[in-house]
Parts: structure tokens; C-alpha cells; sequence
């Protein structure tokens, strides 16, 4: 018979919150959560030694990302790029993915 092993963590708050609510949704124990979340991980790191560097998509985001910063910065509209940024984060202000930017004092540290 597998036998399972029992850790203990201390999460933030936050994830705590997140983690109570996604167990409430699937109807199942917070410890069900915590540990499909470990198991996916898990996954992932064992399929990312399977990958090569050219599949391995968290690689092709990042080379998109380089790609497309590149043309928007050297695109013939000299602020293509400030205007990308800033619909996006807009986007990401509406889907509540980040807390909205204060107005005023446009410097950047």
C-alpha cells in the first residue's frame, strides 16, 4: 500500500485566501488543492526535462516578448511601443490582474 507523507507550510494571506476559495469552487479539502497544485509543479518540471529548448514554451514567451519589444521600439511611430504598454495595462487593470497605477507624476525609478 503507497503510504503518503504529510508536510506543513505557512502561506502568505493572500494565497491562503486563494487556496480556500479554489477548494469552496471545487467543492474539495484545501489539502486537495495544495497538493494538485504540488503535483502540477511537479509535472512540469519533470516534462521541462523532457523538452528542448525550442518547445519549451515559458522560452518561446520569453523570445516573443524580446521579439515584439524590439519592433514596437524601432517600429516608424516613435511611441508605438509607450502606447502598447499602456493598452496593456489598461487590460490588465480591467481583468483585475494588477491594482490600477495612481494618477499623477508620470516619473519612472
Amino acid at each position: 500500500m503507497q503510504r503518503h507523507h504529510r508536510f506543513v507550510t505557512y502561506v502568505t494571506p493572500l494565497i491562503a485566501e486563494w487556496i480556500k476559495a479554489q477548494a469552496d469552487e471545487r467543492r474539495v479539502s484545501s489539502s486537495i488543492v495544495i497538493g494538485d497544485c504540488i503535483f502540477d509543479a511537479w509535472q512540469r518540471d519533470t516534462e521541462a526535462d523532457l523538452r528542448t529548448p525550442a518547445t519549451d514554451p515559458v522560452r518561446q514567451n520569453i523570445f516573443i516578448t524580446v521579439a515584439l519589444d524590439a519592433l514596437l521600439t524601432h517600429h516608424s511611430v516613435p511611441d508605438l511601443r509607450e502606447q502598447t504598454v499602456a493598452a496593456y495595462q489598461r487590460r490588465l487593470e480591467r481583468l483585475g490582474l494588477v491594482a490600477p497605477r495612481p494618477q499623477g507624476g508620470g516619473d519612472e525609478a
